[in-house]
C-alpha cells in the first residue's frame, strides 16, 4: 500500500474514531426516545424530573372481578374450547386492561373463560402500572400472569391527590399525570403470583426518567413486593451511564417510606481524630411500638466500634436507648501514652490528677444515653434523661457538634404527681463532670439523692384569697474535683415555704399582694470549721405586690390593621436582711438579669440564698397584634429596678465578685436597663433581640440579636451575634479588661445555587479570642432519581496551652431513590446546628 493510500486510511480512522462516541450516543439518545414514548413518558419543566408519565385513558368497566369484557377486530369466538380474536384485541377487566395483536381465549369444563395467551404488541395496564411485552399469559381463576422480553414501569410511591369521580361503566377515564416516584425497566420475563407482587428475570430497574437515566441496577432476579415495601435482587450489578461500578450477590432495599428489617448502605466519613471511618448499619424493624439500628464500624485510627440506637413506644412510655462501645482504641492508647511522659513534668496538682485519670481509663471506650417519658395515668408520670461517658474524652471524640464541648452530663429520674391542688416531684439528680486535662478546670456538682417537692395550691377561698405552699427535702452529696483535697460539706436541707395571696383583678388593671414565709433548716456534715454548729435554720417573711395596666387600642400601620396593647408594670419586694454566710452553697447562683427577671422576688437561683430587697421593678410592654390572624407582629418592652436599699446577701466575698456587697453594683439605686424586642416582619422575616445596659457606666453589659429569614425549607438565613461583658475571661488577663468581653458572632444558610445544587454553610466566629468556634460547609446536588451531597464540619474542642484545639469531620453521601442511600454518613449531627433546616436529601421529587 502507497504512503498515499496509508494516509487516506489513517485519516479516515482518526476522524471514525472521533466521530464513535457522538454516533453511539446519539444512537443511545434514540433508543432512550423510543423506551420513553413506549412508557408514556411526556417532557415538561414542571419538576425536578423534567417530565412525567401520562397513563392514557382506558375503558372502566364494572368493579366485579369475574366480569371480563373482551373486544378485536376478527376472530373465531366459541363458548366452548378456545377462541381465537385478532387485530386491536382488548380484554377488560376490574381495574385492567390488556391490549394485544392476537389472543387464545381458554375456558373450563363450565365454560368459563380463565386462561388467555397473548402475542403480538401485549401491553398490560393497572392503574400507576404499564408491561409491555412480546407475549404472555394470564390465568384468571389464579389471577397470575407472566410475560415475556418486557419493558415495565411501576408507581413506587404515591403522592396524595384529590378524590376523583369514578367513571360510569363503559365509559373512558381521564388522562394522569404520574409525577410520584416511579420505577422503569426491562426484563426478559416477568410473573406476578399474587397481586402488587412483581418478578423479574434478568431484569433492570431505575427510577431515573427514561431519556436520561443516570444509573440503573441489572441482575439475575428481582422481585418488587409492594405488599412488604421492600425489593431484593440477586448478583446485582449498579451501572452508572453504563458503566458498572459495584456488584453484590444479594442486595435487599426498601421501594416505599415504610419500616422494614435490613441493612443499610454504608455509612461513610472520617474525622482528624477517628481517620477514615466505615459503618454497616442494620435497621431491625420488631414490633410495629420498637425498632433498633445496630451500626458496626470500623474507624481507621482507632479500630472497630458497635453502636446500637434502640426506641420503643408504648400505651404509657416512650423513649430511646443509644449504646456505643470501641474496644481497644489505639488513638486512646497512643494519648495515654502521652499523658504518661508528661506527667513527670507536671507541678499543677489539679493537672496532675486529671493526667492520671487519662492514664487510668480503660481504652475500652463506651458510652450510653437514655430518654424516657411516661404518662401512667391521668395523675402520675415519669422522665428519665441519663447520660453516661466511659472517659473524660468520650465526648470530644464521639460526641455531636453540640456535644463536643460539654462538660456536665446530666443522669436525672423524675417522679411526678398532680391533680386539682397539688403537684408531687421525687427527683433523683446527678452530674457526671468530665475533666479533660489542660481544659479549664470544671468542679464536681452537687447532686441531689434524692430531692422531694410538694407545692399546693387553693385558689378562690373566702374574701378572694388564695393559698398556697412549697415544701421541699434533699439531700446532698458530691465527690471531691480531681486534684483538690478540700472536703466540702454534704447534708440535708428542708424549706417550707407557705403563702397567702390576694389577686385583685378589674377591666384594665390588676393587683397582687402577697405574702410568704421561708422556713429552712440544714443538717450539715464535713464542715470545714469544726466547731460551726451542724444545724442551720433560717427564716424569712417574703412580701411582694404585682400590678398593672391592660390597655389597648385600634391601630393601622402600612394599610394593615392590628391591635396594639400597652401592658406598664410595677412590682414591689420587700425582704429583710439575714446573715447567710455559714450556710453552704448546693445549688444556688446569681440570676442573670433579664427583663422578666425584674418581676422576680429572688435574685438567686436555688434556696440556699434568698436576697435582702427593697426595691421596684418598673417595665412597660406593648405588642402589635394582627386583627385578623390574631398572631403577635411586634413585642417591645423596657424596665429597670428602683433600689431603696444596698443589696447585701452574697455568694461570694472576693472584691471582683459583681455579687460583693462592696461592689458598686450593689450600692446602685437603679439597675442596669433592660430591654427585649420580637419582631415578626411577616411570615419569612423574624428579628429577637434583648439587651441590658447600665446608665451608670454608660456601657452594654449584655445583648443578643438575631435574624432568622426563611420563605421556605430550602432557603435560610440565619444571623446572630452576642455580647456579654466579662463573659470570656481569658487566663492571665485582669478582670474588667476589655479583652475579657465576649464578642461572637453566628452566620447559617441553606440555599439553592442553581438548578439541583444546593449549599448550606455555617460560621461561628469568638471575635475575643480571634478563633473559629464552628464551621460548616456543605454542597448537595439533589436530581430526579439520585442526590450526592458532601459535608465537612470543624469544631472547637478545647485550648492546649492557650492553642485552639479542633475536631475535622466530613461525610459523604449519595442517594440512589428508590433503592437507598450509599454511604449515608451522618452528616445531619453537623446540619441541626443550622436553625429552621430539615434534611430533605434524596426526597425531593
Amino acid at each position: 500500500m502507497s504512503s498515499k493510500k496509508k494516509l487516506i486510511v489513517c485519516v479516515y480512522l482518526f476522524f471514525a474514531i472521533l466521530l464513535l462516541p457522538f454516533i453511539l450516543y446519539a444512537d443511545s439518545n434514540k433508543k432512550n426516545s423510543t423506551l420513553a414514548n413506549q412508557l408514556g413518558w411526556v417532557k415538561s419543566t414542571e419538576n425536578n424530573c423534567d417530565g412525567y408519565y401520562l397513563e392514557s385513558p382506558f375503558l372502566s368497566i364494572d368493579s366485579k372481578k369475574d366480569v371480563i369484557e373482551t373486544t378485536g377486530d376478527q376472530g373465531l369466538f366459541s363458548f366452548r374450547g378456545t377462541s381465537v380474536l385478532e387485530g386491536k384485541v382488548t380484554i377488560s377487566r376490574a381495574g385492567q386492561q390488556i391490549t394485544a395483536n392476537k389472543v387464545y381465549l381458554y375456558r373450563n369444563a363450565q365454560g368459563k373463560l380463565n386462561v388467555v395467551e397473548m402475542l403480538g404488541d401485549v401491553r398490560l395496564r393497572e392503574p400507576n402500572t404499564l408491561i409491555v411485552g412480546k407475549k404472555g399469559r394470564y390465568n384468571f381463576d389464579t389471577n397470575t400472569k407472566s410475560l415475556i422480553d418486557i419493558l415495565y414501569r411501576t408507581t413506587l410511591i404515591n403522592k396524595k391527590s384529590s378524590p376523583q369521580k369514578k367513571p360510569s361503566p363503559g365509559t373512558i377515564s381521564h388522562e394522569r399525570k404520574i409525577t410520584s416516584m416511579t420505577a422503569w425497566g426491562k426484563a426478559y420475563e416477568f410473573s406476578q403470583t399474587e397481586p402488587k407482587l412483581f418478578e423479574l428475570s434478568r431484569a433492570s430497574f431505575t427510577t431515573c426518567p427514561p431519556i436520561r437515566p443516570a444509573w440503573r441496577l441489572k441482575a439475575s432476579h428481582i422481585v418488587l413486593n409492594k405488599n412488604t415495601g421492600r425489593g431484593y435482587a440477586t448478583h446485582a450489578r449498579l451501572l452508572v451511564k453504563n458503566v458498572p461500578i459495584l456488584y453484590v450477590p444479594y442486595l435487599n432495599f426498601s421501594i416505599d417510606k415504610q419500616r422494614k428489617s435490613g441493612f443499610l448502605w454504608p455509612i461513610i466519613g472520617g474525622s482528624n481524630t477517628s481517620g477514615a471511618t466505615v459503618f454497616a448499619p442494620f435497621y431491625w424493624n420488631m414490633a410495629p411500638n420498637y425498632d433498633m439500628t445496630i451500626s458496626p464500624g470500623w474507624l481507621a485510627k482507632r479500630g472497630y466500634q458497635l453502636t446500637d440506637n434502640f426506641r420503643y413506644l408504648s400505651e404509657t412510655s416512650s423513649g430511646k436507648i443509644n449504646v456505643g462501645v470501641l474496644p481497644n482504641d489505639k488513638f486512646f492508647r497512643n494519648t495515654q501514652k502521652n499523658a504518661l511522659e508528661q506527667l513527670p513534668t507536671v507541678t499543677d496538682p489539679i493537672l496532675q490528677a486529671e493526667l492520671n485519670r487519662l492514664i487510668n481509663n480503660s481504652t475500652t471506650r463506651k458510652g450510653l444515653v437514655w430518654r424516657n417519658d411516661s404518662q401512667f395515668n391521668e395523675h402520675w408520670s415519669n422522665h428519665i434523661d441519663f447520660n453516661y461517658a466511659g472517659d473524660d474524652y468520650y465526648l470530644r471524640d464521639f460526641g455531636t457538634v453540640n456535644e463536643i464541648t460539654a462538660n456536665q452530663l446530666l443522669q436525672e429520674g423524675d417522679l411526678y404527681y398532680k391533680n386539682e391542688h397539688w403537684n408531687f416531684t421525687g427527683r433523683i439528680q446527678a452530674y457526671q463532670t468530665l475533666h479533660p486535662a489542660e481544659e479549664t478546670n470544671v468542679s464536681n456538682q452537687y447532686r441531689r439523692f434524692p430531692q422531694l417537692i410538694l407545692k399546693g395550691d387553693y385558689p378562690n377561698q373566702p374574701f378572694g384569697l388564695e393559698y398556697f405552699i412549697e415544701n421541699e427535702i434533699t439531700h446532698f452529696e458530691i465527690l471531691k474535683t480531681p486534684g483538690t483535697s478540700q472536703e466540702l460539706p454534704i447534708g440535708n436541707r428542708i424549706n417550707i415555704q407557705p403563702g397567702v395571696s390576694l389577686p385583685l383583678n378589674w377591666t384594665a388593671f390588676y393587683v397582687t399582694p402577697r405574702a410568704q414565709l421561708a422556713m429552712t433548716q440544714y443538717q450539715l456534715y464535713q464542715i470545714a470549721d469544726t466547731n460551726a454548729p451542724a444545724s442551720k435554720r433560717r427564716v424569712l417573711p417574703i412580701f411582694d405586690i404585682a400590678s398593672g395596666l391592660a390597655l389597648n387600642r385600634d391601630a393601622n400601620l402600612f394599610n394593615h390593621a392590628f391591635q396594639q396593647t400597652l401592658e406598664p408594670q410595677l412590682y414591689y419586694t420587700y425582704i429583710p436582711y439575714r446573715n447567710q454566710a455559714s450556710i453552704p452553697i448546693f445549688d444556688t447562683t446569681v440570676n442573670t438579669l433579664t427583663y422578666d427577671q425584674l418581676f422576680n422576688y429572688n435574685r438567686f437561683t436555688g434556696l440556699d440564698r434568698i436576697g435582702d430587697a427593697n426595691q421596684l421593678g418598673v417595665g412597660v410592654t406593648t405588642r402589635l397584634i394582627d386583627t385578623h390572624s390574631g398572631l403577635e407582629k411586634v413585642r417591645l418592652g423596657a424596665g429597670e429596678i428602683l433600689y431603696f436599699a444596698n443589696r447585701r446577701v452574697t455568694l461570694c466575698n472576693n472584691d471582683s465578685c459583681t455579687d460583693n456587697p462592696q461592689n458598686h453594683l450593689n450600692k446602685q439605686r437603679f439597675s442596669p436597663l433592660s430591654a427585649v424586642l420580637d419582631y415578626h416582619v411577616n411570615d419569612q422575616w423574624k428579628l429577637a433581640s434583648n439587651a441590658i445596659w447600665d446608665p451608670v457606666t454608660k456601657q452594654i453589659d449584655n445583648t443578643t440579636v438575631g435574624l432568622h429569614y426563611q420563605p421556605d425549607d430550602f432557603h435560610i438565613v440565619n444571623i446572630g451575634f452576642s455580647y456579654v461583658l466579662n463573659g470570656d475571661i481569658f487566663s492571665g488577663i485582669t478582670v474588667n479588661n476589655s479583652q475579657n468581653n465576649l464578642k461572637l458572632t453566628d452566620f447559617s444558610f441553606a440555599w439553592p445555587v442553581i438548578h439541583d445544587i444546593s449549599m448550606v454553610g455555617r460560621w461561628s466566629q469568638d471575635w475575643n479570642q480571634q478563633r473559629l468556634q464552628n464551621m460548616l460547609y456543605g454542597v448537595q446536588y439533589d436530581t430526579c432519581c439520585w442526590a450526592m451531597r458532601l459535608v465537612g464540619g470543624r469544631v472547637f474542642t478545647n485550648l492546649s496551652n492557650n492553642s485552639p484545639q479542633y475536631k475535622n469531620e466530613f461525610y459523604i453521601q449519595f442517594a440512589l431513590k428508590g433503592i437507598g442511600d450509599i454511604g449515608s454518613g451522618n452528616p445531619n449531627g453537623l446540619l441541626s446546628t443550622i436553625s429552621g433546616y430539615k434534611s430533605q436529601f434524596g426526597q425531593v421529587m
